[in-house]
């Protein structure tokens, strides 16, 4: 996402997460301005007091969506539609994007949202812009892209595995342990360095997959 915004022209660009290797990747790879939401009660303030006339930024991106609290009967909640998210992020969003600016939502909601600030949206005219990232519907312009070298989605990958170890692989991701941002495995390989070595340059090894 960070590297898209980046060749789309982008002059300032934001990150906000809480784990510092994951931060420190985007500014030292895409010269981000990275924001630890642990360091900070609000985020979207630190973001405003940074753009010029302290308007606020044209375009939020909330990748987080329904926040994963891992208890069974809350999935199942969730899934009934009878538990909702915070809606602390997409609130952040709200709060961080000027008048009349977009509000992009990738990430994966379920359930009703609470305190959903729909006055201050509406007040500020934004445009919502959501749903399920349809791969196919973008592949004819990101393909030329990534084969031109332009965008190099395999930068943020810092694990190979064989495809038997997937169990550990979701651990690893899921726990974010050994810096982890990105898993790929890979069918057939028998070891981890050589999964890497099979996968090295294939943006998505087949019949293989990304954590």
């Amino acid at each position: 996402t960070i590297a898209c915004a980046r060749l789309l022209g982008a002059e300032q660009i934001f990150v906000v997460d809480h784990h510092p290797y994951r931060l420190r990747f985007a500014e030292e790879r895409y010269g981000a301005i990275p924001i630890n939401f642990d360091d900070e009660n609000d985020p979207a303030e630190k973001i405003i007091e940074q753009t010029a006339g302290h308007r606020g930024v044209d375009a939020v991106i909330d990748a987080v969506g329904f926040e994963a609290k891992g208890s069974l009967t809350e999935t199942v909640l969730t899934n009934l539609k009878l538990e909702g998210s915070s809606g602390k992020a997409l609130r952040q969003c709200i709060a961080a994007v000027r008048r009349g600016g977009v509000v992009s939502v990738p990430g994966v909601y379920a359930g009703f949202i609470h305190g959903f600030l729909f006055g201050d949206a509406f007040d500020k005219g934004l445009t919502f812009k959501m749903g399920q990232t349809h791969v196919h519907a973008w592949l004819g312009e990101l393909l030329p892209l990534i084969e031109k070298g332009l965008l190099k989605p395999e930068e943020i990958v810092t694990h190979y595995m064989p495809f038997e170890e997937a169990a550990r692989g979701y651990e690893i991701f899921e726990k974010r342990e050994e810096e982890c941002r990105k898993v790929i495995l890979v069918p057939g390989a028998t070891s981890a360095q050589a999964a890497q070595k099979q996968a090295t340059g294939v943006i998505n090894p087949i019949p293989g997959g990304v954590v």
